[in-house]
């Protein structure tokens, strides 16, 4: 067991129809950005034959694992009640003397117990990914197939990384609990589970923003098209998920802020793109603004890491791939750019020094705007890990643990 036994380690997904309907399936994107990166063998169960027909129609392999009640007589539910009371007797509720099995006693304990079996999933995975249920994500169904996948993940000694669907509060520490890592959509909701104890802050990652949207009820055209697009824009540029990409617009009349703007990027110590820009339609002097920007900024292009100037279609494209916009203006790109949450610089010589909003930033001096930038990036952009790398980093840490295991065994 482990990924020293696998070439790719196994990861298996496991969604339950109200997780699925609560994303309005673009839980599907997110698993294909996890099994596109090819570090992964990915597996999706379920028990609703319409999630396993979605998957099997995207490439990615899904087993239907439908439920079969089991037949419980009087001792046994009984039993399983006296059970309950001996493993929670000493748990109360904080703040308080009331006994947790009082409160489940009262709520019908006994007689609401269903016991539901599902067969064992179809690959020996190395790690489960399982959503977090809380109060507007939880099915029956979805339930009961989750907790026959925590029990195998127990059973096999796998570790679990729970998926924040619905926002975690304290009406959920119970069921979230169950996992050994957390993927969550906010900074709130990784201090809720230091807080809790549920994980150290070592095991409980901030999602980027463009796979926290796949988590959500949210309905958005431009970022559902940007998902379909995403692998051929980053073959295109050369620029591989999770790497930092700062986009500027470009403009014929403020060249002189953006060699200034282009100038001060010298100064971030950590590895960087720049998407520059153009408009195909626009041209001066028998130059096309790309050969303008090529030309003008020759030099400050060349001391940069990695510069792409762009004129080809779907420019909402390239700003929806990039974490920061950088701008000499007020434009369409710096509102919809703030409007996605990217941090979003606005810097006109001699215009104004304000905070518009919390990512909008409208700062007149190039070194100081790009001052700002870099605090953003070590305060918010670098505290955010892609599923992938959450992913192979709890295989890592597991497997580290294993083989000291094996080492003080022997």
């Amino acid at each position: 067991m482990g990924i020293k036994n696998s070439s790719r380690p196994k990861v298996l997904f496991a969604i339950g129809d109200a997780d699925w309907k609560y994303t309005r399936g673009k839980f599907l994107r997110l698993v294909e950005r996890v099994a596109a990166e090819d570090d992964f063998e990915v597996t999706v169960v379920s028990h609703d034959p319409e999630i396993c027909r979605a998957f099997d129609a995207a490439g990615i392999e899904a087993t239907c694992l439908p439920g079969s009640r089991v037949s419980l007589t009087p001792e046994h539910t009984v039993a399983m009640t006296e059970l309950m009371i001996k493993l929670t007797r000493d748990v109360v509720f904080p703040d308080s003397r009331l006994h947790v099995w009082k409160v489940m006693a009262m709520d019908d304990y006994l007689g609401s117990i269903d016991v539901v079996s599902h067969p064992s999933p179809p690959v020996l995975p190395d790690l489960m990914v399982c959503p977090l249920m809380g109060v507007d994500n939880n099915s029956t169904a979805a339930s009961h197939l989750y907790s026959a996948m925590l029990l195998e993940a127990r059973k096999l000694n796998v570790p679990v990384v729970g998926l924040e669907i619905s926002l975690l509060g304290n009406k959920q520490t119970l069921s979230a609990s169950l996992a050994d890592a957390y993927a969550v959509k906010t900074e709130t909701s990784r201090g809720f589970v230091v807080r809790e104890e549920l994980a150290s802050r070592e095991r409980a990652f901030i999602l980027p923003p463009d796979e926290a949207y796949l988590l959500t009820c949210r309905d958005d055209s431009y970022l559902d098209d940007f998902f379909l697009q995403e692998k051929v824009l980053r073959q295109r540029f050369g620029v591989k998920r999770g790497e930092l990409v700062i986009f500027i617009p470009h403009h014929v009349a403020f060249v002189y802020e953006i060699r200034q703007l282009l100038r001060a990027l010298k100064s971030l110590p950590m590895p960087f793109s720049v998407i520059l820009r153009t408009d195909p339609n626009t041209a001066r002097q028998g130059l096309k603004e790309r050969e303008i920007a090529e030309k003008a900024y020759r030099d400050e292009i060349n001391s940069l890491p990695h510069v792409i100037v762009d004129d080809q279609g779907g420019w909402l494209w390239s700003l929806l791939l990039s974490d920061i916009v950088l701008a000499p203006a007020h434009s369409v790109f710096t509102e919809l750019g703030a409007t996605y949450g990217k941090f979003t610089v606005i810097c006109q010589g001699w215009g104004e020094n304000a905070w518009v909003a919390e990512n909008l930033f409208i700062e007149a001096r190039p070194v100081q705007a790009v001052d700002a930038v870099r605090g953003w990036i070590e305060r918010r952009i670098l505290s955010r890990t892609n599923l992938g790398r959450i992913l192979a980093t709890v295989l890592e840490s597991t497997f580290q643990a294993q083989s000291m295991e094996a080492h003080h065994g022997a």
